[in-house]
């Protein structure tokens, strides 16, 4: 393979500018390319890490990411990922249901630590892309739908080891069309 890290660079500038102008922190998705150089690179700028799971965790932070930037938002955490990823103090875990948000609580309390969370919320919004890369409809089954909130807001209310910090939201990939983002919104 051939890198250009001279537009990776720009680009990676780009991104970072148009973030600031928000106050936005930029993750990188892990899964996207391992290359040690191009992880350097987005690192160096200062861009955080999305992981998938635990490996992509140990990964980001052997590669040198600070444990606050990494974002562990895998569906289907196991408790082990949830307790190594815990012990690591990342930033933060996107959870992606009900029951989820109940196991991190738990596990978070046996380690006696706080585990911020953020809500992956299934918005219905349709990507307009190819229907077995659709992630935000009803049908869907990522993240907590809409009617799920009043139960979500209560295990947070009741969870002591829990800090909300956020809301996620993913509704597909190969989106061509910007409406969606606007819609989303």
């Amino acid at each position: 393979y051939f890198y250009d890290l001279g537009l990776l660079n720009r680009t990676l500038s780009a991104c970072k500018s148009a973030a600031e102008n928000y106050d936005y922190h930029v993750h990188y998705a892990m899964k996207a390319n391992f290359n040690e150089k191009v992880v350097e690179q987005i690192k160096s700028i200062g861009f955080g890490a999305d992981c998938v799971s635990v490996g992509e965790v140990k990964a980001a932070i052997k590669a040198g990411f600070n444990p606050q930037q990494v974002v562990f938002a895998g569906v289907g955490k196991s408790d082990r990922e949830i307790t190594d990823a815990l012990a690591l103090d990342i930033f933060c875990f996107n959870v992606e249901s009900l029951q989820e948000l109940e196991v991190i609580n738990g596990l978070a309390i046996a380690q006696n630590k706080k585990a911020r969370v953020a809500i992956r919320i299934n918005p219905n919004v349709d990507a307009h892309t190819h229907a077995h890369i659709t992630t935000g409809l009803d049908e869907n089954k990522f993240g907590i739908n809409s009617w799920d909130m009043p139960a979500c807001i209560e295990i947070l209310k009741a969870s002591s080891n829990l800090e909300f910090i956020g809301i996620h939201f993913h509704v597909g990939s190969q989106i061509t069309n910007l409406e969606v983002f606007k819609n989303l919104c």
